[in-house]
């Protein structure tokens, strides 16, 4: 058996800081780029989420202190239930819950508006498949931002059984504001180029 020693323990000197993440998915991409430079993936990085019966300006800080702008919603048991962005929360989706049939039966004020009441229910979402996802470009990820007017992108991917059979996993996101940073432009979400080249022309590359 190797020698083994005891570690030294110390006091720290001064201040401590937290280091600085260095994003790689900030450098400049090209439309040909693969799309998975852009990719966070659940097997590197976990998923966030907030209890479905959080009140959303707690959810909103929740995103602020962990430095993202969306939110897997779960419940008790830590069952998948849905989505929320800090765009759902800051936009128009709790006025018009305030103004519901649900909310004035209860005579409601913004304090009591919950995640469940605003989120994106996992019925209701559109996904991307991960085999999908591996081969697509940058080009390819932004006609898709363009055309379903969506500001993330979640991808699942499919995990096979004992059984043979196969069952859906969250594998990860994509973000329209990544993109945008990686490709130093906004993107408008309109309307969808028809070719490569109206792309290129659009973005001014």
């Amino acid at each position: 058996m190797n020698n083994v020693s005891v570690l030294s323990l110390t006091k720290p000197k001064g201040n401590v800081e937290f280091l600085a993440q260095v994003d790689a998915r900030h450098i400049h991409l090209d439309l040909g780029d693969l799309a998975l430079n852009l990719f966070t993936d659940f097997n590197l990085t976990p998923a966030i989420s907030v209890l479905a019966t959080t009140q959303i300006d707690n959810a909103l800080t929740q995103m602020i202190c962990s430095g993202v702008r969306l939110l897997f919603v779960v419940d008790a048991e830590f069952k998948l239930m849905g989505v929320i962005t800090s765009y759902d929360i800051q936009g128009e989706k709790p006025m018009r819950y305030l103004q519901s049939r649900d909310c004035r039966i209860g005579i409601c004020a913004r304090e009591d508006i919950l995640v469940q009441d605003i989120m994106t229910p996992l019925s209701k979402w559109q996904v991307i498949d991960y085999s999908q996802l591996r081969h697509a470009t940058i080009g390819d990820l932004l006609i898709t931002f363009k055309e379903s007017g969506q500001r993330h992108l979640i991808v699942v991917d499919t995990v096979k059984g004992d059984n043979g059979g196969g069952s859906q996993v969250l594998r990860g996101l994509l973000s329209q504001t990544t993109l945008e940073r990686a490709l130093g432009t906004t993107i408008e979400t309109n309307k969808a180029a028809n070719s490569f080249a109206e792309l290129k022309r659009e973005l001014a590359f």
